[in-house]
């Protein structure tokens, strides 16, 4: 039996469609079908670039940005389909129109929710427009270094510094939750001994999204200890982890 030639546009735009039969089937029906056409002719076009393309090394702060990106996405639940008593199945048709479709449903989906479900002050939303331009600024920085530790409780902390920013941004994963009145303190350590900067909890996954720390200054470690609520002016317990910053 012959496939569809609704369904051998990709194979075909690769060179992969052996049968004589079925060659002569998708050319005719290529000839006839502007959608299955304009679709092997950009499947086609991508190839070819694929396969001029040069593999470049990444840089060093790559992991670290993406893993920093990863933490500003939020988390939607999958989204389950209504049961059906009887699906009669679908014609054959090209694959893009469908995804295309799905992928603006899904789209305004993820806008309708947030606009429902996310109410903020015009102040709570430039603040946090601000922060994420700051994060992205650093992240995307050409000089950007970045250094991780571990955590005793088995997580990991990494710190992104870009001296041409002159700032830095902290995030973290597997931190142990913290009982109501106390909270993780961020310090920025120069000369001068620690400086208290951001206070932050972990979700109840144990992440601590991405954070703008204050101006990098001299600073050239970074610490964390657990603190009262509301933070201290010195710490005042001994550091969970300290960070020894990336120099230029």
């Amino acid at each position: 039996m012959r496939s569809d030639p609704h369904t051998l546009a990709g194979a075909y735009a690769l060179h992969a469609v052996d049968d004589l039969g079925e060659l002569a089937a998708i050319e005719g029906h290529l000839a006839g079908c502007p959608e299955c056409a304009e679709e092997a002719r950009g499947l086609r076009e991508t190839a070819a670039r694929l396969g001029a393309a040069v593999a470049v090394a990444p840089p060093p702060a790559l992991r670290a940005r993406v893993m920093a990106e990863i933490g500003l996405v939020r988390q939607l639940p999958p989204a389950v389909p209504p049961a059906r008593a009887h699906a009669a199945p679908a014609a054959a048709r090209s694959w893009w129109p469908r995804a295309a479709t799905a992928l603006a449903a899904a789209c305004l989906a993820v806008a309708v929710g947030l606009g429902v479900v996310v109410v903020r002050t015009r102040d709570q939303l430039d603040a946090e427009r601000d922060g994420g331009r700051r994060i992205a600024a650093v992240l995307a920085a050409p000089d950007s270094r970045s250094v991780t530790a571990r955590t005793g409780a088995g997580g990991t902390a990494t710190v992104v510094v870009s001296r041409s920013e002159q700032s830095m941004v902290f995030f973290s994963s597997g931190m142990a939750a913290l009982p109501q009145g106390r909270t993780y303190q961020l310090w920025r350590i120069g000369r001068d001994g620690p400086r208290p900067d951001r206070l932050t909890r972990p979700d109840t996954a144990g992440r601590v999204p991405p954070t703008v720390l204050g101006g990098l200054g001299d600073a050239t470690k970074v610490a964390v200890t657990v603190e009262p609520a509301g933070g201290s002016a010195r710490p005042t317990t001994e550091p969970l982890l300290v960070l020894d910053l990336p120099r230029a």
